[in-house]
């Protein structure tokens, strides 16, 4: 049994002795075919990411960019103001003061959706109707707070501000005032807010008690400018 064994090791080390060789010709033209792919495979490699890198970015920016994809609401619309107005179709965006506040993005609201605007002007309407009383505002320390509500039908910017008398602006206290949710951000005389559902909107502004004058009458204006850069303008007085 053992004189058997070493017999067909000692063929088995024949046949790999006698085995064929490759030329030298047919190694060459291996390793050149092997050398031309491999530059190919690389490429490859760097194109797939790089193309849906691409498309992802695509699809962001047509629902509104990766401004509205962040969780908080105050980062959303502090971004939003500078993505969604460009120059050639709805003109420059000026804000007097750092303001900050929006809605939060949704699935199937994003800016601009034809679910969720309609042909002409935004429809503004504000709490109790056109004959509602005046409002009061509400002493509370150094500051006087103002308490409504109004309704928009689509989506848009809006630009609030309050106007004295004169028609001049009053600094706003954004800390202390709420436009649906809070706001944040230095005081401003005008106040840009993003609306992506259209509903009613609750809204209370900080002011200054200081300036406001008894017996004297002032005006919330709300400025609405849709995703096709329609406008319309709300008006609500008060009497401090």
């Amino acid at each position: 049994m053992t004189g058997f064994l070493r017999r067909g090791d000692s063929v088995e080390r024949e046949l790999r002795a006698r085995r064929p060789a490759p030329g030298d010709e047919l190694v060459s033209r291996i390793e050149a075919r092997v050398g031309e792919q491999r530059p190919r495979r690389t490429a490859f490699r760097y194109a797939v990411p790089a193309a849906l890198t691409a498309t992802m970015v695509a699809a962001l920016a047509a629902v509104g960019g990766v401004s509205y994809a962040a969780s908080s609401v105050e980062q959303a619309a502090t971004a939003v103001a500078h993505v969604f107005a460009p120059t050639k179709a709805h003109g420059t965006l000026s804000v007097a003061g750092a303001t900050a506040g929006g809605d939060q993005y949704r699935p199937g609201f994003g800016f601009g959706d034809r679910n969720h605007n309609h042909s002409g002007p935004p429809g503004l309407k504000r709490q109790g109707g056109s004959f509602a009383p005046p409002l009061t505002p509400k002493i509370v320390g150094t500051t006087g707070l103002v308490t409504t509500a109004f309704t928009i039908d689509e989506q848009a910017h809006l630009f609030i501000s309050v106007l004295d008398k004169k028609g001049h602006e009053i600094v706003i206290n954004q800390t202390k005032s709420k436009i649906g949710k809070g706001l944040h951000g230095r005081s401003a005389k005008v106040i840009n807010y993003l609306v992506l559902v259209p509903r009613t909107i609750p809204l209370k502004l900080a002011l200054p008690a200081r300036l406001l004058v008894p017996g004297t009458r002032y005006t919330i204006r709300v400025v609405a400018r849709d995703p096709d850069g329609n406008k319309s303008t709300l008006r609500i007085p008060f009497d401090a």
